[in-house]
């Protein structure tokens, strides 16, 4: 007979960009949190980000499993959060029988995370939400150690050679939820507690080829939920008291169809809202970012990445110079403010390329402009390529960091100096064009009780707070 199992989801904390004037509810811990209620279990969540190690002492009850969310739907991870997993298992095991970890570091080093963290049970590689729906379901702790795609020290894939290959990728979530949801259940947490943007997912994986991103290797193929479905979330939302909405899906603008599908819904429904999206270039045109701006979209994050055409092209990024511009200045004209990203460091960089990189960000002048140094996430093509193996879980120091404020994953010491000579030079030139240079997470909070100008302007290497400027 199948035991009762209560869960505690655990949404990670991401020190040190865990300020709390930048952070919104994490809601792919929340999407797993409510999965596992749907299937009539007992659920509570924590969000450790948000509110730190120390409220685990506070916790009355005792949980037959804990799930540990890191670097899951949401990649904002740094790998300098890894530090404090001794503590945050310790903390937990007081508390919960089984520790499961959840995310890409979980499915792509669990030998290595069994190996150093003794009192972590299992990792889940894949959706967690679709890799254990049996446990949900038949509540048998059984099916754990059954289960191919949970590496435990019990299970022979941690004896044997570990081949990573996800079950969740050949799956579509949606198609395990009825049209009306279940949707992630914001009650589960401290609504208010967050910024005043809330965060919807509403698509996951992607079918681009971007050889520095790691969502197509982690999730595989793009997948997204119904406009009927997204349309009772932002109502979800909008009942709860949020009138700011970010989608956080890697792609929002994959369909053109499907999102104007939603823009209607928001028009024809009279739901009063504005709202922010990460798009392509080569998705949207003219008449689509109108019929967005016409249903609240004020803000658009786009990956332009590298000033180099031909660089750009290698990457997976297909547009020229001229129609990044013209999308991005069009965008501008009718009222949504823009945020590019860039990243500085690539394998292919020259001198001349980064020089032309930021001469193209200039020239653009988005409203927010993110430089990145990159990133060695596991899942990416760069990952796996050759020249760049060295770095590869070198001690889990550089393989997912994030927010670096110097090249850190390019061997040619000249062209590090010739970037950081040239990003100086940039900041001079910005500041005195009106930007304001992001040093820290710690800038944001001169903001928590000051409203941003629609035409106020930033740039940085670290993390960019969302929902500044954005107008009704």
């Amino acid at each position: 007979m199948a035991d009762d199992i209560n869960y505690l989801i655990v949404n990670a904390p991401n020190i040190p960009q865990n300020d709390p004037s930048i952070l919104i509810e994490p809601v792919d811990a929340l999407t797993l949190a409510t999965w596992i209620q749907h299937n009539h279990n007992d659920v509570s969540f924590i969000d450790l980000d948000r509110f730190g190690i120390g409220v685990l002492n506070s916790l009355k009850s005792h949980y037959k499993v804990a799930l540990i969310v890191f670097d899951y739907l949401i990649p904002l991870y740094s790998s300098g959060a890894i530090k404090c997993f001794d503590d945050l298992f310790s903390a937990i095991s007081k508390v919960a029988d089984y520790i499961l970890l959840v995310g890409r570091l979980a499915s792509y080093f669990p030998h290595e995370m069994l190996n150093k963290f003794s009192m972590l049970y299992g990792c889940v590689a894949g959706e967690p939400e679709i890799v254990l729906v049996d446990l949900f379901k038949h509540k048998n702790l059984r099916l754990l150690e059954s289960n191919p795609s949970v590496i435990t020290r019990k299970n022979k894939n941690y004896f044997n050679n570990f081949k990573l290959s996800f079950t969740s990728k050949s799956a579509n979530i949606y198609d395990f939820f009825p049209k009306s949801g279940p949707i992630a259940n914001r009650k589960l947490c401290q609504f208010n507690e967050y910024i005043d943007v809330h965060s919807i997912i509403s698509s996951r994986g992607c079918d681009g080829c971007c050889k520095f991103c790691s969502t197509p290797g982690y999730l595989g193929y793009w997948r997204a939920a119904s406009p009927q479905l997204v349309l009772s979330e932002i109502k979800h939302l909008v009942n709860l008291g949020a009138y700011k909405i970010i989608f956080l899906d890697d792609n929002f603008s994959t369909d053109r169809n499907r999102v104007k599908q939603i823009c209607k819904s928001i028009k024809e429904k009279g739901i009063n809202i504005i709202w922010g999206c990460l798009c392509r270039i080569v998705d949207v045109n003219e008449d689509l970012l109108n019929e967005m701006y016409e249903a609240g979209c004020r803000w658009i994050h786009f990956g332009i990445e590298h000033g180099d055409h031909n660089i750009r092209r290698s990457l997976g990024k297909n547009f020229s110079d001229t129609r990044a511009i013209k999308i991005i200045k069009f965008a501008q004209k009718i009222g949504i403010r823009v945020r590019t990203s860039w990243i500085l460091d690539l394998p292919e960089a020259t001198n001349v390329s980064v020089k032309k990189t930021f001469e193209l960000a200039k020239k653009i002048s988005s409203h927010e402009i993110k430089l990145h140094f990159l990133a060695l996430r596991p899942g990416c093509v760069y990952y796996d390529n050759n020249q760049l193996k060295l770095q590869r879980f070198n001690g889990m120091r550089n393989e997912i960091s994030i927010h670096k404020g110097r090249p850190h994953n390019t061997s040619n010491e000249k062209l590090k100096r010739d970037i950081m000579k040239q990003l100086s030079e940039f900041r001079t030139e910005m500041c005195s064009l009106g930007y304001q240079w992001v040093p820290n997470v710690a800038f944001w909070r001169k903001f928590n009780n000051r409203i941003v100008s629609p035409d106020e302007k930033f740039f940085s290497t670290s993390i960019m707070k969302y929902g500044l400027g954005w107008k009704q």
